[in-house]
């Protein structure tokens, strides 16, 4: 017969490995030591200022761990997701024993003989204090279990058997928070939209810089900004929006510093404003001649004699280059059919460049509009958030504040036509509060029998 112990099965291991509280505490210390990683190393930047902050060889270990953007790396969900296995598991593991000892038989904890911590005489034989000290048990306890010993009558009560729950409910709200922590990454996204008055969009750019339809689109009807007396303090910016879905305005609102505005879950925050170039007219110089065209922002538009098409990419109304150039400038892709776009620079008319590529650009007039800066949030995972939050909220206050107490009476026999009283209780926490209630109890006991 082999003394080698055999190996439990994989699924057990598996179960024991999950159930570790040691395993609590390495995840726990883990995700603090990478949430300060997070806070240390600026999130979601530019690949540039990596590489000017830590070099080609951190910039290349950030990006290959996700560090730019830890909290939404696969390894980051995946701590979080062992996380709440761990806890789960801890949980399940216990909570058998806890309520085996809710569910106590009164009968056996009444057959218990716990350490007196109360004791006192009272006049008369112990019947004549039974239905009283019974009353005033389950007044200040809870119901009453009583019962017969050879030389006693003993009287049991407990309160509070619920709040062993308060760690699980600690637990489960723990678990709850990291689910709307992963629902969040996963589907939740981020962006900003910069949108002109009158403009409408439906889109925004993503932190990454990529673009994502929003499945409505809003409109900028107005944008106001307000300054401080005598000073270029913005007081208050506010835009005045219109949503639509289908083509169709479904909501109006007005977006406000830390006044924000939801449509379908989504967030939009007045974050910033400004001025953009809405239309620009150009003399298009090709082959000898001049047509005026109109430039637009985000739109090509087709050349006159079929030199090709252009889009307006960005302009500024007034550069200063010394005394070279005083004035409008503006940066315009140009494409021929068949051929690679190209990026061109204009300037006003007689500006001393030279014209570079098939045709130049002569900037005739250009006007400016408000931009408003909204900054847009999508969290599934928030309502998660709210409800682990209230659920943590409760279970502390059941685990700090509430106990499980009992309390046992026993009245007997003390010789010339008197009773002993004997006063015994047990808590799972607060033993100073149990005391108290025992030392209560005892008064009240006495001050009913006239002593």
């Amino acid at each position: 017969m082999s003394d080698t112990p055999q190996t439990p099965p994989a699924g057990e291991r598996i179960w024991n490995f999950f159930a570790s509280v040691k395993l609590s505490f390495t995840l726990l210390l883990v995700l603090a030591v990478t949430s300060i990683l997070g806070t240390l190393i600026p999130q979601k930047e530019s690949l540039s200022a990596y590489v000017q902050a830590y070099g080609e060889t951190g910039t290349r270990v950030i990006q290959a761990l996700r560090l730019n953007d830890m909290y939404h790396a696969p390894w980051f969900l995946l701590l979080l997701a062992c996380l709440a296995v761990n806890l789960v598991i801890c949980s399940l593991n216990r909570l058998p024993t806890t309520m085996k000892l809710m569910a106590k038989d009164p009968q056996a904890d009444l057959k218990r003989s716990p350490q007196t911590q109360e004791s006192f005489t009272l006049a008369g034989a112990p019947s004549s204090h039974l239905e009283r000290a019974q009353a005033l048990l389950q007044k200040t306890v809870g119901q009453v279990t009583a019962g017969q010993t050879d030389k006693a009558s003993v009287l049991f009560a407990q309160k509070g058997a619920w709040s062993r729950l308060g760690v699980y409910v600690v637990h489960l709200s723990v678990i709850i928070i990291m689910v709307g922590a992963i629902v969040g990454n996963i589907w939740g996204f981020a962006g900003r939209m910069n949108i002109n008055e009158g403009q409408t969009l439906d889109s925004i750019t993503l932190d990454n810089g990529q673009q994502r339809p929003l499945g409505f689109a809003l409109r900028l009807e107005k944008f106001a900004v307000s300054f401080y007396e005598g000073g270029s303090m913005p007081s208050e910016f506010r835009s005045d929006v219109t949503f639509l879905d289908q083509g169709q305005t479904v909501m109006q609102a007005v977006l406000r510093v830390n006044d924000p505005a939801e449509y379908k879950g989504v967030d939009f925050y007045q974050a910033s404003y400004g001025q953009n170039v809405g239309r620009m007219e150009v003399n298009v110089v090709h082959g000898g001649h001049k047509h005026p065209v109109q430039l637009e922002h985000g739109r090509w538009v087709d050349l006159p004699d079929g030199a090709g098409k252009a889009i307006l990419l960005e302009a500024r109304a007034d550069i200063h280059m010394g005394e070279v150039y005083h004035g409008p400038a503006a940066r315009i892709g140009y494409q021929v059919e068949g051929s690679e776009p190209m990026a061109l620079t204009a300037f006003k008319a007689g500006a001393p460049f030279p014209a570079r590529g098939p045709v130049s650009f002569e900037i005739l007039d250009l006007a400016t509009v408000q931009y408003s800066g909204l900054s847009v949030k999508y969290d599934p995972g928030v309502w998660f958030i709210w409800v682990g939050c209230t659920l943590m909220v409760v279970g502390f206050f059941i685990t700090f504040y509430c106990a499980h107490r009992k309390v046992w009476v026993r009245l007997a026999p003390a010789g010339k036509d008197r009773t002993k009283v004997e006063l015994a209780g047990s808590t799972n926490k607060n033993r100073l509060g149990q005391k108290r209630l025992l030392e209560r109890l005892g008064a009240q006991m006495q001050s009913k029998s006239g002593e």
